[in-house]
């Protein structure tokens, strides 16, 4: 059972099934675990959703109003459609099941394909990981951990280094919300619906066709505390929009799109347009073409100007940024450091909280904003990098560590440093 790939060891003993959320005290629990119905259950149910992908197309491009009975009877050239699935929301796109996978590979196979007069896009549906969740359809929310419960369950734990692993586990995102964030992260990254013609000033992104930020060779790339390993619950989503290969796609458009595209990419020019107009066209395409995407506002005279958004059905604020390309370095570099040595992570969560209790962190009553967690996990890092021996290596050694693909220089600031924390030295401190 132990060989089982939804099986994973946990540090301080026992197992935890992946697949179900369960936890196993031993060995004979997590034997009679796998042999059991709800096992069983999510294991087909997995399969058959797994089926279910591979055999469905993901389609864009048909004019808004287009019923699924009439995409249904446009596939059935292909092989026998076995449901259509509309987004009710805004009507940007619908996922195409057959019965057969052999009727999607037809379909993928033909070069182009037009439906009352528009051309369709088509790509294979994305196989997204299985995970088991409320019957609800509803995002799990975990309750706020009081200070009431959090000294309950830290009095529970036998020792100081058990305390601060506890630690981490209750203040850390669950599985649930780390699952939320990745596909909030991936709808943005899907297409949107048309909208009509826009002037000049939204060109930049939105033509006849559903403008997508992919589609127009922009990446949109999560960093911050989501994803730099010192996550916490509730923290906000903080999202890229990498703008820096769009200059050489305006170019392309112009020269290799059809004319039936329509392309007006060309219309404006990112490297020279000022930052709050740019911020104002993010903002522009998130209101037109995200699903679910609410109280979306640019904010250009912020220090690091943004445009929030929330998202309505799970709850999640965010902020896009623009030309932060530092940030995603940083956010790898702590990843780095939260991989390197398995004592880092409780350490930083320990101090953030010590730091919290005594006023010393986020916005105290009485006092304006002090350290925040970013500038807290700095210097425990540095902490760690100055012990005898070192738990870290230095920033000098890690850039002496940097092979040709890791070099990077952004604003001046040289990112140089390994990218797989398997490639470092285990740390010989003990402490």
């Amino acid at each position: 059972p132990v060989a089982d790939p939804d099986v994973e060891s946990q540090p301080r003993g026992g197992f935890r099934c992946r697949l179900c959320q369960v936890s196993a005290a031993n060995r004979p629990s997590l034997a009679e675990h796998l042999r059991g119905k709800k096992h069983q259950r999510l294991r087909a149910l997995r399969a058959e959703r797994r089926a279910q992908e591979q055999r469905s197309l993901f389609v864009t491009g048909f004019a808004r109003g287009t019923s699924g009975a009439e995409l249904a009877d446009y596939f059935r050239t292909y092989g026998d459609v076995a449901t259509v699935v509309m987004d009710k929301e805004k009507g940007a796109y619908a996922i195409v099941e057959l019965r057969e996978a052999a009727g999607r590979e037809r379909a993928l196979a033909e070069p182009q394909h037009h439906l009352d007069g528009h051309r369709l896009r088509i790509r294979p549906r994305e196989q997204k990981a299985f995970v088991y969740g409320p019957p609800s359809g509803r995002s799990p929310r975990r309750e706020p951990l009081s200070p009431a419960r959090l000294e309950q369950e830290l009095w529970q734990a036998s020792d100081v280094d058990t305390q601060m692993s506890r630690l981490v586990e209750l203040l850390e995102l669950s599985e649930a919300e780390r699952r939320v964030r990745h596909l909030l992260v991936t709808l943005f990254q899907e297409p949107g619906p048309s909208p009509p013609r826009p002037s000049c000033d939204t060109a930049a992104f939105l033509t006849h066709s559903p403008p997508s930020f992919p589609r127009l060779g922009c990446a949109v790339l999560p960093f911050g505390s989501s994803v730099n390993g010192f996550d916490a619950h509730g923290c906000d989503l903080d999202l890229l929009l990498d703008l820096e290969p769009t200059k050489s796609l305006q170019a392309a458009a112009t020269r290799d799109l059809p004319a039936s595209e329509d392309s007006i990419l060309s219309d404006i020019d990112l490297a020279v347009t000022p930052a709050p107009e740019v911020l104002e066209l993010v903002a522009t395409v998130l209101r037109r073409c995200v699903p679910g995407v609410r109280r979306v506002r640019a904010v250009p005279t912020a220090r690091r100007p943004v445009v929030k958004f929330c998202h309505k059905q799970s709850g999640l604020a965010g902020d896009i940024s623009i030309d932060n390309r530092l940030a995603l370095l940083n956010t790898r570099f702590l990843q780095l450091c939260a991989e390197a040595d398995e004592r880092v992570r409780p350490l930083v969560y320990a101090v953030r909280l010590w730091a919290k209790q005594q006023g010393l962190a986020g916005n105290p009553s009485g006092g304006g904003p002090l350290l925040n967690n970013y500038a807290l996990t700095l210097l425990v890092l540095f902490f760690l990098q100055t012990r005898s021996p070192s738990v870290l290596p230095t920033v000098a050694r890690l850039r002496d560590m940097a092979g040709d693909e890791d070099r990077a220089v952004v604003g001046g600031w040289d990112c140089s440093f390994p990218r797989d924390a398997a490639s470092l030295e285990p740390s010989t401190n003990t402490e």
